[in-house]
């Protein structure tokens, strides 16, 4: 299996490197491009390269990596760096789908990969901001196989308020596919107004040239006094530690 690091990289500023190194399990790597190339790191060699302003890399853009770039792996970039490491799995936080009133040439790249690639992703959620139905259903339209492992509640950090219904892929295995599993709902952010501000302020912060997740993330991070790093590592690491127990 190989994790994605735009999470790591530049979303969780209050977990630091002292407790990332201590309680990652050293059987899992860390996927990055360094230098041109993808590289699989231990969480020791990876966190010098934390906050620094590093692009992101998809699914699409790792057939042709231009030499000297240095770059964190997005869940869909993990998930291609995986196939061409003969893995089966990748492992991410959050994911991105279809933005409400979104264009649908500026979907995520991590939706479309789901119908591309031959690997399984093990996600915490899709992010706050998506349009569920739309990105359910654009699953759906596509073929791409998915499955929640645990109770389906939406939202990531947030818990949102929708009756939403989602039905569950057929049953069965297959190959590549989303698998859920999600942070526990009494442990996620009840304060959907910081929810419309952190996008309002990442927003914002693309009109200065900043990019937006780093700065949403770091957001929510300082409003909550680094609460919502806090329950996304400890959904990742329970991911983790479900997949090593489940191969």
């Amino acid at each position: 299996m190989i994790t994605e690091t735009c999470l790591i990289g530049h979303g969780i500023p209050s977990v630091s490197n002292d407790e990332l190194i201590e309680r990652w399990p050293s059987s899992v790597p860390l996927g990055m491009i360094l230098n041109g190339k993808i590289e699989l790191l231990s969480m020791a060699e990876f966190v010098p390269f934390r906050g620094q302003a590093l692009p992101r890399y998809n699914y699409f853009m790792l057939d042709n990596i231009p030499a000297g770039t240095y770059a964190f792996l997005t869940a869909s970039g993990a998930m291609k760096a995986a196939e061409l490491s003969g893995l089966r799995w990748a492992l991410s936080g959050g994911l991105g789908g279809i933005h409400p009133e979104i264009r649908k040439d500026t979907v995520c790249p991590d939706l479309y990969a789901l119908g591309n690639s031959s690997v399984k992703l093990l996600a915490i959620a899709f992010k706050d901001m998506v349009d569920y139905e739309a990105t359910f259903a654009q699953l759906r339209i596509q073929g791409s196989y998915y499955r929640f492992l645990d109770s389906f509640v939406p939202g990531y950090i947030f818990k949102l308020k929708s009756d939403l219904y989602v039905d569950m892929s057929p049953a069965g295995d297959c190959e590549g596919g989303l698998y859920l599993r999600e942070i526990p709902a009494e442990k996620r952010i009840q304060d959907l107004e910081l929810l419309s501000r952190g996008v309002a302020f990442g927003n914002e912060a693309v009109r200065a040239g900043k990019p937006f997740h780093p700065e949403v993330n770091g957001f929510f991070d300082r409003e909550t006094d680094g609460y919502s790093s806090h329950i996304q590592f400890e959904a990742l690491l329970s991911n983790i530690e479900y997949l090593l127990r489940n191969l």
